[in-house]
């Protein structure tokens, strides 16, 4: 993911962000092995990310993670956007992965729901004074990604191209009300797949669902901001 010679360890937490109708969990599987809530370890960079490592016997598995500061779509006001990057490096096979994330904690006049769009694979939960979105790629997207073959392996392609609907072993699934989750073909030893996974909050706004657009982030983007001094 990054080096870590020169980052600050800091005591270990569960991964989790706060918002204002609950908190955005995570969870990652391996074959058939849930990993613990805590990581391994964990440094914290100079401008407030945090570096999570866990250390499996089949794989390395870090998540990068923070709140970043990215221009509104629309030229409105900022809304709060945090990104977690995944990063998982198979040092054996690992016969399948899932990494999902999901809004628990709800309020109980919160309600949502499926909220994807074009290359992006989302939920969204609001009430009467705020929305929540999470996001990631889709489908489609994780097969062109794939078939890039920079953020995961190039024989994932096909595998993920027929990932679009429940019949298949692979692609986005969504639990109510507000769980996704991403089912990845599995690693063979050496192979690296990437995910970045956002989440963003604003008022509530029919007009203008900054939280949705915002979550709609490239993981250069997402990584590029969370890796930058303010130095």
């Amino acid at each position: 993911m990054l080096p870590t010679d020169q980052l600050a360890q800091a005591d270990r937490r569960p991964a989790v962000i706060d918002t204002p109708l609950g908190t955005v969990e995570f969870s990652v599987t391996l074959a058939a092995d849930v990993l613990p809530a805590e990581s391994n370890t964990l440094w914290r960079l100079a401008n407030g990310s945090h570096l999570h490592r866990w250390r499996h016997r089949t794989a390395t598995v870090d998540l990068l993670i923070g709140g970043i500061d990215v221009k509104p779509w629309d030229d409105g006001p900022p809304v709060p956007v945090w990104a977690g990057i995944w990063q998982v490096q198979a040092r054996a096979e690992v016969s399948g992965l899932v990494v999902s994330a999901a809004l628990t904690d709800l309020p109980a006049d919160a309600y949502g729901g499926q909220d994807s769009g074009e290359c992006l694979a989302a939920v969204s939960v609001e009430n009467e004074h705020f929305m929540v979105s999470i996001g990631g790629p889709d489908a489609e997207l994780l097969a062109m990604q794939a078939a890039d073959g920079r953020l995961m392996p190039v024989r994932w392609a096909r595998l993920l191209s027929t990932g679009s609907d429940d019949s298949t072993d692979y692609g986005v699934r969504y639990a109510d009300p507000a769980g996704i989750a991403w089912h990845l073909p599995g690693l063979a030893a050496g192979e690296v797949a990437r995910l970045c996974i956002a989440s963003a909050w604003c008022p509530r706004d029919d007009d203008r669902p900054a939280a949705w657009y915002a979550v709609d982030l490239p993981l250069d983007t997402a990584y590029h901001h969370l890796v930058t001094d303010p130095a």
